[in-house]
């Protein structure tokens, strides 16, 4: 008898077969904690892929395919867990009915569409016991691993600045992201979340305010944008500009414009003291020679025991997917706690809704503001559609 946690997929477009991958990897690996039973969404041909996926590397039976959240709920009272990949519109409609159901819960970044739906989440899983795990896996990459640990070092001596900035053009189509009610926000909560959770991570510090201002220049995304060709008109934000206040006196200038034709540039750089973690460059210090993030990263690894090697890279996976999920099994089995639960999920998405209430309000916000659901003018149009209360 199978001593696999029993999964259930819900959601299964894009996003999932990143998901897949790393369920892959994990049987691959001989690391054999899922069962996938069966899989949800509402193209039922979205679901018969994912199906077919899980059957060719897991053998026995087929998942059963569903297009309901709660037929396959009700028709599998034995699973253990569910691995959500949706709109980021309905995690709250989803994950919540699978708490209550019993169900364990990952779910894909950012935890919910508004702050008000993280917390319907989070006390879900509070008052049903079930673990939740929000699935941010950039951190758990060898280079963020070590970039972490060389912060921890005093490697750049005592931290000060952290700029992160990217500024380009980018105008092409991307379904549902381009609409505030499915998504919540445009790249600045999207591909922000991953940001955020990263400056948390590397500094191992919380933000205390933030002060932002959002723009949307450019009212369509097309179909050729280089030819303007083929458009539809969006409600995102296209440019965003802010400044983090972070604990123990640093700073974070966070910048993200997609609006910008003609030259881009970026630049995700950590400064300190004593010199900086350059994204690109590497370690380079105030005095001495640069090291290279391979070479830093090799540093890490031989600094490390080989029961930390085992926590951070178990059976020297490198897919951060198959990581991630590997941990929330590891937390249902034992009963302890993924590294990305839903509190750190929600730190992260707090400060990116914070950049969206400053914009809004038009002054600095305190994260305590955003967190509580104190401050809730850009979120309340979300709110009052979606009926989240």
């Amino acid at each position: 008898m199978s001593d696999r946690l029993k999964m259930g997929l819900v959601g299964c477009g894009g996003m999932s077969g990143a998901h897949m991958g790393g369920y892959r990897e994990l049987w691959a690996k001989d690391l054999k904690l899922f069962d996938i039973v069966a899989a949800c969404d509402i193209d039922v041909s979205r679901a018969e892929t994912r199906a077919n996926e899980a059957h060719e590397f897991q053998g026995g039976t087929k998942p059963t395919v569903y297009t309901e959240l709660d037929e396959m709920l009700s028709k599998h009272p034995d699973l253990d867990c569910v691995d959500i990949c949706a709109l980021h519109s309905a995690h709250h409609t989803l994950a919540v009915p699978a708490l209550e159901a019993g169900k364990h819960v990952i779910i894909e970044k950012p935890l919910g569409i508004t702050m008000r739906a993280c917390k319907l989440i989070l006390d879900a899983a509070k008052e049903n016991g079930k673990i939740l795990s929000v699935a941010e896996n950039y951190r758990l990459n060898r280079i963020q691993r070590a970039r972490r640990w060389a912060v921890r070092q005093g490697r750049i001596g005592e931290p000060r600045m952290f700029f992160w900035v990217e500024v380009g053009e980018g105008l092409g189509k991307w379904g549902w992201r381009n609409f505030k009610m499915d998504a919540g926000g445009g790249w600045a909560l999207d591909g922000g979340v991953h940001f955020t959770d990263l400056m948390r991570f590397v500094l191992g510090l919380e933000a205390e305010e933030v002060y932002a201002i959002n723009k949307a220049y450019e009212p369509y995304r097309y179909d050729n944008p280089k030819e303007r060709q083929g458009g539809y008109e969006v409600d995102v934000e296209d440019a965003m500009i802010s400044t983090i206040k972070f604990a123990e006196g640093v700073t974070a200038q966070w910048t993200w414009v997609g609006s910008a034709p003609g030259s881009g540039f970026g630049r995700r750089t950590v400064y300190g003291s004593e010199g900086c973690l350059d994204f690109g460059e590497g370690l380079v210090p105030r005095n001495g020679e640069p090291i290279s993030n391979e070479d830093l990263v090799v540093e890490f690894m031989e600094s490390i025991s080989e029961e930390e090697r085992e926590y951070y890279f178990p059976s020297g996976i490198g897919n951060t997917v198959a990581i991630e999920l590997k941990y929330f099994a590891d937390a249902i089995n034992t009963g302890g706690k993924p590294e990305v639960d839903g509190i750190e999920g929600m730190k992260s998405e707090a400060i990116c809704m914070a950049v969206y209430e400053s914009g809004w309000h038009g002054r600095p916000v305190t994260l305590a503001e955003i967190e509580s659901c104190e401050l809730e003018g850009y979120q309340k149009e979300i709110n009052d559609k979606l009926g989240i209360g």
